[in-house]
Order: structure tokens, then sequence, then C-alpha cells
């Protein structure tokens, strides 16, 4: 890999949940409140306004593109060209906090997160939980007791699942069945600080941005660190491998400026590494 990334795009907020798709990298602009694409030239151009907060989004099988609404705690289908949107499942009460990071099954089953408390606002605990939704089943909770849950990653057999929990500092992994079942939690591997957006390589890797670090840690099969990319002073986000073959691997950072602690202003930018390692997975 290159020794340093190289700027992709900026103007965003806070970059969430990327997902490439048909030559264009999706992202969540999530605190812009709308759902964007970006050319391989880098270029931003805005899909649809998503008022009750863009969190984790994911493409089905069938090209249906999924999105679970934060603060509006909701699960939406949005069309991508037209940028017209229907809520097939809302959650109201039953979520405890914000819904967050999303990744569908080919079984037809899509997992998302609500984190279970609202960050810098409620005492942090262990009471997130991991939602499943199926268009003919509905919803199910399949996991609780999650210490934040974030990114999710499926491995290119889709029979793992991992489960970022940000502030349990780890990732779980689960078995899942062709149907969709989950089962065998376990700890995957124990990390130095908060994790965020996952995606996986065709070696078996992870890549996990350190959230408040800065950092980009590449983690081995049994759970070891083997390479870091750094950004100083930025918040490390989500990643995702994109580009021809798949050998891109594009990150996601902001930095926050709170001059006015009310109205903290975000600045959200893409870097990509090229000609590495390819990906592999979902996303």
């Amino acid at each position: 890999m290159p020794e340093a990334p190289a700027l992709f795009a900026a103007g965003l907020s806070w970059p969430e949940s990327p997902r490439w798709k048909d030559g264009m990298l999706y992202i969540s602009d999530v605190h812009n409140f709308r759902l964007v694409r970006l050319s391989s030239a880098g270029e931003v151009e805005p899909i649809c306004d998503v008022p009750g907060r863009p969190a984790g989004m994911d493409f089905a099988e069938d090209g249906t593109l999924l999105l679970a609404t934060g603060v509006g705690r909701q699960l939406l289908c949005i069309e991508p060209i037209s940028g017209r949107s229907e809520v097939i499942a809302d959650l109201g009460d039953h979520a405890k906090a914000y819904l967050n990071d999303l990744i569908t099954h080919r079984s037809g089953w899509s997992w998302f997160g609500d984190t279970g408390f609202r960050f810098g606002v409620d005492t942090p605990s262990a009471c997130g939980s991991l939602w499943g939704y199926h268009n003919e089943h509905g919803l199910r909770k399949v996991a609780e007791d999650v210490f934040f849950p974030n990114g999710i990653a499926l491995t290119d057999d889709q029979r793992t699942l991992y489960l970022a929990e940000t502030f349990g500092k780890r990732i779980t992994a689960f078995d899942v069945s062709p149907e969709g079942e989950l089962s065998n939690r376990r700890v995957h591997a124990e990390l130095p600080g908060e994790v965020d957006g996952l995606c996986l390589d065709a070696d078996g890797h992870l890549w996990a941005p350190m959230l408040f670090a800065g950092d980009f840690l590449r983690i081995g099969p049994h759970g070891g660190v083997t390479a870091t990319v750094a950004f100083p002073g930025k918040s490390a986000i989500a990643c995702v491998f994109g580009g021809e073959d798949r050998q891109t691997l594009f990150m996601c950072v902001s930095t926050t400026d709170n001059a006015d602690p009310q109205k903290p202003v975000r600045h959200g930018e893409i870097y990509t590494l090229a000609g590495g390692v390819r990906g592999a997975g979902r996303p």
C-alpha cells in the first residue's frame, strides 16, 4: 500500500456507512441530513434529504437500497436514482436510542444496531441491541447487551458476521446460517480504542477505524493488528473497498470545530489507498 492516503472528496459532514455500487460510492452524510453518491472523480451528488438523520445503509440482493435513520428510528427503502423513499419498518419505542450501521444478507435478512444510549447525553452502558428485518418476517431483536453496536461486516461466504461494539472497544463475531440465523456470539478482537465502521479484505483481515484516535487498523484473522493508517487530529469513521476490482480502500474521516459547543461544525472528507489488497465480503 502507498505510504500516504490521497484525498478523494471533501465538503461532507460526517461521512458514514460507505457502500460501493456500479462505479459510485454511496454515503450517509449524517449531519447534513442527506444521502449522497460520489463519482469515481469524487464529485458529490445529493440523492435525497433524510430528515430522520441517515445512518447505516446497504444494497439488498435485488438492488434495493435500505437505510436506517438514526433519530427517526425507521428503516427506509430508497430508490437510488430518483431518491423516492418509503418507510418499511418503524421501531418507535422499541428502540432505546439511535439506529446505527446496517448490512444486508442474501437470505433476505438485514441487520442494524440500536445504540442503547445517546452518546454525549446518557451514561454509557452495554444496553444496545442488534435488530434483524426481513420483508416477509418483519422485525426481530437478535442480540442484546451490545455496547453501542456500530459497523457490521460479512465474510465472502456470508457465514460469519462481525459487529463493532464501539464503547466495548471490541469486535464481536457471530455464525450465520443460510437462513440468516445468528449464533455462537464471541469476541473476535479486543481493541485499543473505540471502533466504528468495518470492512474486510481478501486476505481475511478486517479494517477497523479507531473513532477518536484517528487510526484505521488492519486486523488479522486471529485478532492481531497487522497495519495502521493514521489520520492525526481527525475522527476515523468508516471504510469500504471499491473501484476497479475492489482494489481501492475508501476511508471516511471528519474534523469537528467546537468553537460554538451548541453548534459544532463538522468537516468530512474521504481518502483513498489504492493498489494494495482487494476487498471481500460485505460491505
